[in-house]
């Protein structure tokens, strides 16, 4: 046998390449035959026991799904299956990947998975899918391998989701809280912004759990995420997974077959940290966007070789289908709350995606002409607004979401579909809003699109906040909801003490990124002061969210609570809860800082 292999791995399948990419994607068309003895290259071995020839065949026939399998090609060069949408596999051959011309013939699929190698130390250096599956056929049989693509956790290795893995961002964890084990969909379209607020949490997780791990998946900017890692002082504590690929030449699919390999690779090793050493882990994945380049460059292979009735309707269109919502599921669900029988670790799966902002400005105003291509649904609506002599503006267009004509709105709407259809995938979803950034809140957290599912329903025990934050914001999200409603609405007594409450709410919660985080009984107490009215006063007096006099107004109140009620500060901090006591001693605290 080849050094290469060990001495359990075999052949489950063949095929032959149906199409090549440079940089190292490969789509396979996987035969119904099994391989032969006599029709496999020297030193690779068929299975002669006849079961496994059976399993193999079904594997090939029935669409048994091959993620995650090692791959040998005809110069014996090796891939790992990052999808399969039968009969094709696409493949992301790992090494040699410069010589793509000389590939040529059939293609062995083995029994075993593409493995990391996980050291039993986790490393801060910034690491390459190559440097961590260089090994990885050697390290086969070793306890400190973990699959790639690892089967998502089942019913019976898990636990409820029960604590929180807070933030140290206000707002977030107020208004859609990560629960430990959960994943967590970031959308926005600043995408430095919302790595700088990820690091933020990392930091803050950092700062109050020592013994977390952390993995980032930096697949799109790798030396950025380092600086921004570096500059807030958590480098040498952060592992860095990124793509290796960076020649010019590369085409794009092999680009996001690399990218989808780097997330499962960083998914892998916070997984073995969990279920080895029983740790809590936190994985970074910036960004998720080359998963749907990835499917969709699939489609567009499976179209070419077979025909356009090759692929659903929806797949075609752009939309989800079952086959794309199970090709999500292997990454979205590798978040887990291990059961005690799996050592009781998790990871924590945070994925950042980026949609294109707005291009169009408010001011333009369209023509009835501008929509002759759109359906007859959109028309109608179009001559009603006409009929009302409503212009056409961007803003009343999207007020009834009706789309832009143009391009770059076109390629938007699609983006927003795709986001959609993650969310639905998801265990919560936190949503920053470019209109809310120019306004100058901070985070721009849209607080009706952010929410966490986890612990929704009145028969759930998960839940995803603390208990001291959930004693102070009941009937903040309606508040907040209700008073950005109000516009050109006529002010009243009551909308006025409704506009306040939420200008104080924006106030406590006003958080650059960047900063770090705060401490739970630090948003406990920013948000009791707006809950309780405390900072009415000041932000009638024009302390409002993002001024110099806001900022100094919550940080000398916070200063002041830190120095004159410790004992009870540190005893939110370490029980997640806040007694009626406590609270009590707080609220006056604060009253009395405030009102001097």
């Amino acid at each position: 046998k080849s050094p290469l292999l060990a001495p359990n791995e075999h052949v489950v399948a063949e095929g032959n390449i149906v199409a090549k990419f440079s940089g190292g994607f490969t789509a396979i068309h996987v035969s119904e035959d099994m391989a032969t003895p006599e029709t496999i290259p020297e030193g690779i071995a068929a299975p002669q026991d006849a079961k496994l020839q059976e399993q193999a065949r079904s594997a090939s026939a029935t669409g048994d799904d091959l993620q995650g399998r090692n791959v040998i090609f005809s110069d014996r060069s090796r891939g790992i299956v990052v999808a399969h949408r039968p009969p094709v596999l696409f493949v992301y051959r790992t090494v040699d990947n410069n010589n793509d011309d000389e590939v040529e013939g059939s293609v062995k699929i083995l029994n075993s998975r593409m493995n990391v190698v996980v050291p039993p130390t986790s490393s801060s250096d910034t690491q390459s899918l190559g440097d961590l599956m260089d090994d990885a056929a050697a390290a086969f049989d070793d306890g400190y391998t973990r699959a790639v693509f690892s089967p998502i956790p089942q019913v019976k290795d898990i636990a409820l989701i029960n604590n929180p893995m807070l933030t140290g961002i206000t707002m977030v964890d107020a208004l859609a809280p990560i629960g430990r084990g959960q994943n967590m969909l970031f959308v926005g379209h600043d995408i430095d912004d919302m790595r700088r607020y990820s690091i933020d949490f990392l930091s803050k997780q950092l700062a109050t759990s020592p013994d977390v791990k952390c993995v980032y998946a930096a697949i799109d900017d790798a030396d950025k995420v380092s600086d921004l890692l570096e500059a807030e002082g958590i480098a040498d504590s952060v592992q860095i997974v990124a793509p290796e690929s960076s020649a010019d030449d590369v085409d794009e699919m092999s680009i996001a077959a690399e990218a989808v390999a780097t997330a499962s690779t960083a998914c892998a090793l916070a997984e073995t940290h969990a279920l080895r050493d029983g740790a809590h882990t936190i994985v970074v994945v910036d960004t998720v966007d080359w998963h749907k380049k990835l499917w969709d460059g699939t489609t567009r292979v499976l179209v070419d070789v077979f025909g356009v009735d090759a692929v659903v309707r929806g797949d075609r269109e752009g939309g989800a289908s079952s086959e794309m919502r199970a090709y999500f599921s292997t990454l979205i669900q590798r978040a887990a709350q291990y059961n005690a029988q799996n050592k009781g670790g998790s990871v924590t799966l945070l994925l950042l995606t980026k949609i294109p902002p707005m291009q169009e400005s408010d001011d333009a105003v369209f023509q009835e002409s501008d929509f002759e291509g759109a359906n007859e649904k959109v028309k109608a609506r179009i001559q009603l607004l006409l009929k009302k002599n409503i212009p056409l503006t961007v803003e009343n267009l999207r007020k009834i979401d009706i789309p832009i004509p143009s391009a770059s709105e076109g390629q938007r709407r699609l983006a927003l579909q795709h986001v959609d259809d993650l969310i639905s995938m998801s265990d919560g979803q936190i949503w920053f809003d470019e209109k809310l950034e120019t306004a100058g809140q901070l985070p721009p957290m849209d607080p009706q699109r952010s929410v966490t599912r986890v612990g929704i329903g009145a028969d759930t025990e998960s839940r995803a906040d603390a208990q001291a934050l959930r004693r102070i914001v009941e009937g903040m999200r309606l508040i907040l909801s209700q008073a950005a409603d109000m516009g050109g609405a006529e002010i009243t007594k009551a909308s006025e003490k409704q506009i306040r409450r939420q200008k104080a709410y924006l106030l406590a919660m006003h958080q650059p990124s960047g900063t770090g985080g705060r401490t739970l009984s630090e948003s406990c107490a920013a948000l009791l002061a707006a809950s309780g009215g405390y900072l009415d006063n000041a932000v009638d007096d024009g302390a409002l969210a993002g001024t110099e006099k806001g900022s100094s107004t919550i940080d000398g109140l916070l200063e002041h609570l830190r120095s004159s009620i410790p004992d009870q500060m540190r005893e939110v901090d370490e029980s997640l809860d806040m007694t009626d006591a406590t609270k009590g001693i707080m609220a006056s605290t604060i009253e009395a800082y405030l009102s001097i």
